[in-house]
């Protein structure tokens, strides 16, 4: 054979190898896009359907079907509380959870920065024990919420932003203990989330009510959470989420979930209390007011808005008795 032969056939066995090497590259590929990933969500022991979680797991759900990735949910199974489930994201046994942001949340895990609940976690109406439904009447700015006491979780990021703001606060550590105390008057209120109020108030047997006049408000946001080796994952959902923004699924899902709650809070008939929140992330996305609820103004009637550092146009006010026991 000539040496012109025996170089033609190399090539020829050369391409053949290159071939078969594509082919199965592309097989490698295919077997991995088709690969379903479980993701490991926290939830209560009760299933997302059945608890007030409905609505973020839904969306965690729509989001990664939006996204066109291959996964899977499955609940962790554990009840844990909030601060124990973003251990476990942060020691990798868990995905993905739904958490208010924080500055210190964000150095230990990843964010999705896209709010899901569109800042209302930050917009906060009192839950009253009903034998003292008046305890908070008279109050018209941070002043005279100074002069009440409240009650939070302690490990929940609210907890410090109302006691930067001077706000007497009382903690435990699961809510069930929250509710108990408020019955029992270890503090003036409860304040929860206008999303979540309602249905609290529903199902609580322990006779509370919703103050009427006031909504005190922080720019706070809800994100879903991953483990900071978890890019992919966190590119894939927030590129799911933004597909169902567009497509009008996202606030579908809010309405549905939360629409009759806002209507019935009445925002656009209280009074604004503005607190500041020292633990909002400089990175959150507050110049894409799309993002955000904003309160619909009748013209005749704008909403009036007391901001925290406006202390010389606050309005006198009377005492207020405070609680004797303390937590």
């Amino acid at each position: 054979m000539n040496i012109l032969g025996i170089f033609s056939g190399l090539l020829l066995v050369s391409s053949a190898l290159a071939g078969a090497a594509q082919q199965h590259n592309t097989a490698v590929e295919a077997s991995a896009k088709d690969k379903v990933r479980t993701v490991i969500y926290g939830s209560p022991l009760l299933s997302a359907e059945q608890t007030a979680q409905m609505y973020p797991f839904k969306l965690l759900q729509a989001a990664l079907k939006a996204s066109g990735g291959n996964y899977q949910l499955k609940p962790a199974n554990l009840d844990m509380v909030q601060g124990r489930v973003l251990k476990e994201i942060e020691l990798g046994n868990v995905d993905v959870y739904w958490s208010m942001t924080s500055v210190e949340r964000e150095k230990r895990l990843l964010p999705v920065r896209i709010p899901l609940d569109k800042g209302l976690n930050g917009w906060r109406l009192l839950l009253l024990a009903a034998d003292q439904a008046d305890i908070a009447e008279g109050v018209h700015s941070l002043k005279g919420l100074r002069r009440l006491s409240f009650l939070q979780g302690h490990d929940w990021p609210d907890t410090e932003i109302l006691r930067f703001n001077q706000l007497k606060v009382l903690t435990a550590p699961h809510p069930q203990q929250l509710f108990d105390m408020l019955a029992r008057h270890r503090a003036s209120a409860f304040p929860r989330s206008v999303i979540e109020i309602e249905q609290e108030q529903q199902h609580n047997r322990q006779g509370f009510v919703v103050e009427p006049d006031l909504v005190i408000r922080y720019p706070s946001a809800v994100y879903f959470f991953l483990n900071k080796t978890e890019l992919q994952l966190a590119a894939d959902l927030e590129r799911g989420l933004h597909i169902l923004r567009k497509n009008g699924q996202f606030d579908l899902l809010f309405q549905q979930r939360y629409g009759a709650a806002i209507k019935k809070a009445r925002l656009d008939q209280r009074r604004i209390i503005e607190l500041k929140n020292p633990l909002l992330p400089p990175d959150t996305p507050l110049a894409d007011r799309t993002l955000w609820y904003k309160v619909p103004q009748p013209a005749a009637a704008p909403v009036k808005v007391v901001k925290p550092d406006v202390m010389a146009a606050e309005l006198s006010e009377p005492a207020t008795t405070l609680p004797t026991q303390h937590e």
